[in-house]
């Protein structure tokens, strides 16, 4: 597999996730309208909005996967000289908020290392 074939399969996954994203957001939004227009008892509609608010923080943790494959992509461009810009991917930043704080942040060696080992 090219740099190429394997940028391309990653921002097929990005733009994917992206949308799903978007589509499980809007959802939750019309649940949310629907829940106001019913009569439910006060204990119930604060278990709904429970299980709402915790899909909401799975949807943040998916989108900081999705960062993180775009910065990878973004490596892979930088450090093959491939024009990112034929992916129609936008420039990520180099740390994502929450990032600094634990021990799942990748250097560059560490990238470098993953992208090699997904050849094989």
């Amino acid at each position: 597999m090219t740099y190429e074939e394997l940028i391309k399969e990653l921002c097929d996954v990005i733009k994917e996730s992206e949308a799903n994203s978007i589509s499980i957001y809007e959802n939750f939004e019309k649940i949310e309208e629907f829940l106001t227009d019913l009569d439910l008892p006060q204990h119930k509609m604060s278990k709904i909005d429970e299980v709402i608010s915790s899909s909401y923080g799975i949807l943040q943790h998916q989108d900081l996967y999705r960062q993180r494959i775009e910065r990878v992509v973004n490596f892979v461009c930088e450090n093959n000289n491939i024009d990112s810009s034929e992916f129609n991917l936008a420039s990520s930043a180099k740390y994502i908020a929450g990032d600094t704080d634990n021990s799942e942040v990748l250097d560059n060696d560490e990238l470098e290392a993953l992208i090699k080992s997904m050849q094989k």
